[in-house]
């Protein structure tokens, strides 16, 4: 027995730091704070749930208001001003409830993550958001850009992505594989709706020349999804979360 004793104290080290890091995070209410961030944005839009109609001549029915990107998507905005205020107000202050929130399960379970440096990136990806919009409406030619310059403006300016690299930013403080799932496929969205257009299916993913899904052309459908993604995200890490702890609890503490 005495020799199995130091065996027996390291598994049940290796038990109490699986415990530790089980009570310690809490992606899951992150991911919903921003699904439903993704959610809120949808009033940005002057007609959320109605596509651009095209005539018979191949022109479009115009629509009130702007098509400045600055609400997320690649749609008709009420206001470019608005947008960005929107995003410059509320980005902020959903990484301060997310740090509200950890400092309140640090406080009840005493312990956490070392949550910080990534509300600190997060807020300063959102600084770059304005300082793009800025560079972009002050360096903008009249004349419209390239193709591949467009493409790329229009997914790096999107306030979208920045969520998105926040989220990659906290799959690596969590160690959660399933925060970077969630990530990578809010980013991989928001890149191909803005840089192919609503509904568009590139190419490259639907060979030979791509596709079109009618009911996604308006941005109401596409942040939906989007939302969907971090939500149905934020219940399958908990449930794994609550799944690890039970698991972690019910070890015995000393095993034979």
């Amino acid at each position: 027995m005495d020799s199995q004793s130091p065996d027996q104290m390291l598994d049940e080290v290796a038990r109490l730091r699986r415990l530790t890091r089980a009570r310690a995070r809490g992606a899951a209410v992150p991911l919903m704070i921003f699904g439903l961030l993704t959610l809120a944005s949808i009033p940005l839009y002057s007609h959320p749930f109605h596509a651009m109609e095209t005539l018979p001549d191949g022109g479009s029915v115009s629509r009130p208001g702007s098509t400045s990107g600055y609400a997320g998507l690649d749609g008709f905005d009420r206001s470019g001003a608005l947008s960005i205020a929107f995003w410059l107000i509320t980005g902020p202050l959903s990484y301060l409830a997310c740090a509200w929130w950890y400092r309140r399960r640090a406080a009840r379970v005493g312990l956490t993550v070392r949550w910080q440096p990534w509300a600190y990136v997060g807020t300063a990806l959102f600084a770059v958001f304005l300082l793009a919009v800025f560079a972009q409406n002050h360096g903008a030619q009249k004349a419209p850009p390239p193709l591949g310059e467009s493409f790329v403006a229009s997914a790096v300016i999107s306030p979208l992505l920045a969520i998105a690299l926040g989220l990659l930013v906290l799959a690596k403080v969590e160690r959660s594989l399933g925060v970077a799932v969630c990530g990578l496929v809010y980013g991989g969205l928001c890149v191909i709706m803005n840089g192919y257009g609503l509904g568009q299916i590139p190419a490259w993913l639907v060979p030979p020349s791509g596709g079109m899904i009618d009911g996604m052309l308006n941005p109401a459908q596409n942040l939906i999804l989007l939302a969907a993604v971090l939500l149905v995200g934020a219940l399958v890490v908990q449930l794994r979360a609550w799944a690890r702890l039970r698991s972690v609890t019910a070890a015995a503490p000393v095993q034979a």
